[in-house]
């Protein structure tokens, strides 16, 4: 190797290269699994979008397919196993490996004990075990799901990257999230951390992201009234809350050779809350 092909390999292009490489990414309809795909196809990846809202889905896939973007969807609920499972598989076979998957899809729950507002809502008293098991079905046995349809492709390549979407309320107690969701985020990150250390020897990297206040359609769409924005992000010390595309970074680097010695790591992109 000769000192100019040294200095090509440090290019900031070749780190963070995911050119011809295959994602598949959960949740991908809106807000932050949008983002996901976005910066992955606007990269020359190749990106399964699946979402269970086929509407948005449909939108997405073709606004990211008339930016020159490789996608093709599927629509898919989580929480159907079988078929996420047949969805991933065909693309697999289709593109005769994985590069990485994004267990992004997730829903919040309800309003929290306290909202960004003052008003006392969902309680402790209040909390119902139905609602618990369907958040419980989508945001964790959803991710275990797609995390089971990837990895034994990448166990048999001896690469490959998984990504969970965890929450700083997975790190931190957070009044204005729902019990529940606060509760399965945590879980999520701990899912993380064990799985990371199963896999490490088979060259799988496990991490995960926990997003602060991002403006997406999450929490019936509450982040994005002005008031509530405003309150929120008093509390945050950026002053602010976030975009879906302020992930592209975090998500083009555990999604390349960027992180090639990263598992076991989650990553607040959360404007300084977790530094509080």
């Amino acid at each position: 190797m000769n000192a100019a092909t040294d200095f090509q390999h440090f290019r900031a292009q070749h780190i963070f290269d995911v050119t011809g490489k295959s994602f598949v990414v959960t949740g991908a309809a809106s807000g932050l699994g949008e983002a996901m795909a976005q910066v992955l196809s606007s990269n020359h990846a190749h990106v399964l979008l699946l979402d269970k809202d086929p509407s948005s889905l449909k939108q997405v896939h073709d606004r990211l397919a008339a930016a020159g973007g490789q996608v093709e969807s599927q629509t898919v609920d989580v929480t159907n196993t079988a078929e996420l499972k047949q969805h991933i598989a065909n693309f697999i076979a289709k593109r005769q490996g994985l590069g990485g998957l994004f267990a992004n899809a997730g829903v919040s729950g309800g309003p929290g004990f306290g909202t960004e507002l003052g008003a006392v809502t969902g309680g402790i008293e209040a909390q119902n075990p139905a609602a618990w098991e369907t958040l419980f079905r989508i945001n964790l046995h959803g991710v275990i799901a797609s995390m089971q349809s990837a990895v034994g492709i990448m166990k048999d390549q001896g690469r490959g990257s998984l990504v969970l979407t965890a929450s700083i309320a997975g790190v931190k107690a957070e009044p204005f999230v729902s019990y529940a969701y606060a509760t399965v985020k945590s879980s999520v990150v701990q899912l993380m951390r064990q799985a990371s250390l199963e896999l490490a020897p088979f060259g799988v990297r496990v991490n995960a992201i926990a997003p602060g206040f991002i403006q997406t359609n999450i929490a019936d769409r509450r982040l994005h009234d002005s008031a509530t924005a405003a309150r929120l992000g008093e509390r945050v010390p950026m002053g602010r809350l976030g975009r879906p595309d302020e992930l592209h970074g975090v998500t083009l680097l555990l999604a390349s050779d960027a992180s090639s010695y990263m598992t076991g790591t989650l990553i607040p992109v959360d404007g300084g809350i977790l530094a509080l």
